[in-house]
């Protein structure tokens, strides 16, 4: 009884204590985000309206939820900032993906008109 209460409070804590910052992946994505030993929280990437962009392993790019080709992204986030969302590019690359595919997607993000640009990270495990 009690070590089903230890563990309870154990999962509880760290839900409260240690969640995520922020969204670990975009809808229907997979993201393993690099490790940074200075990540800091964004809480503006847990809006509903935020402008978050993944980037898988093979190279899929996905725009809030949904699965874009590159040349179509500036389109998809020049809308979004027209709806009224934070001019802010969230962005989640898997630690896997080639490097390369993160220029093109930075570069239609500069075709956007966006400066500001978060590279979602994890922190190191302990």
């Amino acid at each position: 009884m009690w070590g089903f209460v230890g563990v309870m409070i154990a999962i509880l804590a760290w839900i409260w204590f240690g969640g995520l910052p922020y969204p670990p992946y975009a809808y229907g994505s997979s993201v393993d985000r690099a490790v940074a030993a200075h990540a800091i929280p964004e809480p503006g990437a847990l809006k509903e309206d935020a402008l978050l962009t993944s980037i898988t392993s093979d190279g899929t790019i996905f725009f809030r939820t949904h699965r874009v080709r590159c040349e179509d992204l500036s389109n998809e986030i020049r809308e979004g900032v027209r709806d009224g969302a934070e001019k802010r590019i969230y962005l989640a690359v898997d630690a896997r993906a080639k490097y390369g595919r993160t220029t093109q997607v930075l570069e239609q993000i500069r075709i956007a008109g966006i400066e500001n640009v978060s590279f979602l990270t994890e922190k190191p495990y302990r």
